[in-house]
Parts: structure tokens; C-alpha cells; sequence
């Protein structure tokens, strides 16, 4: 993430959209997990660990970094090495890594093309640059819709960093073509933009709620509620979704582009 206020309270405040961002990160790198085995791999934008722990799995070695120290603070010990950074501006050598993950972090900064080419720099030549975004449709998961509108209801309010995301930065890097196009900017090559649609696995009312309800949009509000408030909140939420609510099946554009040589590198 990018460090911005709303990424920089306590991790645990969201940390229910956890296991829905690691399930996201297992399908947007499946078709990697030969590129990244073996090699020192930069997660940009880490967060609370969703992707790093998805880049171990594959085999790769993850360096996590984020803006946010509270957010690479989330589970210390479990953590692979982390750096709090600009991702923009990488205070890495060039070539010091063997491929680059950015998963759900272009449109939290203000030039998602500085962060690419930054990408790019620091991966040695040849190695694999993988971007995650969120695809824009027009059905928004049936959880989603049911949890905002109990918060509204209880004065909650999307914060204007919230809207901008929603209405102007998603939609950037949610088209193929300008995501493509914004690579090459970068100086990567041969970029690709395929489509996944992700079924996270969770279909839980319970899961679903903390889902919603961990979003970095509304955690402080609901860090804001009293006790009693806050288990009101839950329990109408789920009883909203019913026994049986629809699993939370999300879509994705995944870039992937070379890293393109600079200078003689050394291998990571």
C-alpha cells in the first residue's frame, strides 16, 4: 500500500480481508510460479502479507515492501524481510532481484508508470514483472453491497481517498489496453494482460462480514463503534446474507512484462 492514512492504523483493524487477498494473489500468480521459484521476489505494496506468503509458496524468496510500517508490522515474526518505501522511488540497486510483484497497489499511487519502470529497474533483465489490478464490472459482490449499506445506515461515510479510487484511479488500471500501454512507458516489454476470475473459497456469512468489514474504507469507523454496537453490527450483517450467501468470486487483470536490461546485471 501506499502508506496514505488510511493504511496507516493498526493492521489488525482490517486484517479480515486476509484470507480473500491471499486467495486473490494464489490465482492472479499461478501461471508464475516457475518464474518466481528460486529467486529473491519484491512484493510491492506487501500490506499485511497475503501476496509474500502466496511468492513463498511458489518457492520464491519474498523481500516485503511497503509505506506502511503498521501494515509490515502484522504478524512480525511470520514476515519475511521488509522495507518501508516509496514504491514509486525503490531504494533498491539495479538487478537486485530476480522477478517484482505488485499486486493491488497500482491504483494507490498517484503514477502507476513510475512505480512499473521503478519495477523494472530493480529486476534483473529478462525477469518477470507481475501487476495485479481489480477488473471493473458492473455487479458488485452481493456482500458488499448488503454490509455498506447497514454502515450507511449507521453514518457511516466512504472517505473522499475512497471515492477517488473507486471513480478515477481503479478504472486506469482496470483496462487492458492502458495497462499494456503504461508498461511499455516503463520500459518493460512484451507486457500481457490476461483476465482471471478468482473464487476466494469464501462463502462463510461470518467470513463474508469480516471481509466487508476490514476494508480499509470503513475499519476506522467501525474501530469507532462500542462493543455492543459493533457485535450489533455483525450479527445483522450476517443475518442480511442468510445461511447460504453467494461465495465472493472477484475478477482480475493480471499484467506480466519483462524486465528490460539497463546495465550488465548480477543474477539474484
Amino acid at each position: 500500500m501506499t502508506g496514505s492514512a488510511p493504511y496507516s492504523s493498526p493492521a489488525a483493524w482490517w486484517s479480515g480481508p486476509e484470507r480473500v487477498y491471499e486467495a486473490l494473489s494464489r490465482g492472479a500468480l499461478a501461471d508464475h510460479a516457475s518464474e518466481l521459484s528460486g529467486r529473491r521476489v519484491l512484493d510491492l505494496g506487501a500490506g499485511v502479507g497475503a501476496t509474500s506468503r502466496v511468492v513463498g509458496e511458489a518457492g520464491g524468496r519474498p523481500i516485503a515492501l511497503d509505506a506502511s510500517w503498521p501494515m509490515l508490522q502484522h504478524r512480525r515474526h511470520r514476515r519475511p524481510p521488509s522495507i518501508v518505501a516509496d514504491a514509486c522511488a525503490l531504494p533498491l540497486a539495479d538487478h537486485a532481484v530476480g522477478a517484482t510483484v505488485a499486486a493491488f497497489v497500482l491504483s494507490h499511487v498517484g503514477d502507476p508508470v513510475a512505480l512499473l519502470r521503478e519495477a523494472g529497474r530493480v529486476t534483473v533483465p529478462g525477469g518477470v514483472v507481475v501487476a495485479v489490478s481489480f477488473a471493473r464490472t458492473e455487479e458488485r459482490p452481493p456482500a458488499a453491497a448488503i454490509v455498506d449499506e447497514l454502515l450507511v445506515g449507521r453514518g457511516w461515510v466512504p472517505p473522499p481517498w475512497f471515492r477517488r479510487l473507486k471513480d478515477e484511479q481503479e478504472p486506469v488500471v482496470a483496462d487492458p489496453g492502458r495497462l499494456r500501454s503504461m508498461a511499455l512507458a516503463a520500459g518493460l516489454r512484451s507486457p500481457v494482460v490476461v483476465t482471471r476470475r478468482v473464487d476466494t473459497g469464501i462463502g462463510d456469512p461470518d467470513d463474508l462480514v469480516a471481509w466487508r468489514l476490514g476494508s480499509a474504507a470503513s475499519a476506522d469507523f467501525v474501530a469507532s463503534l462500542s462493543d455492543t454496537e459493533h457485535r450489533r453490527l455483525c450479527a445483522e450483517a450476517v443475518e442480511s446474507l442468510g445461511p447460504s450467501p453467494q461465495p465472493l468470486v472477484l475478477a482480475l487483470r493480471v499484467l506480466s512484462s519483462r524486465a528490460e536490461a539497463t546495465r550488465r546485471s548480477v543474477p539474484a
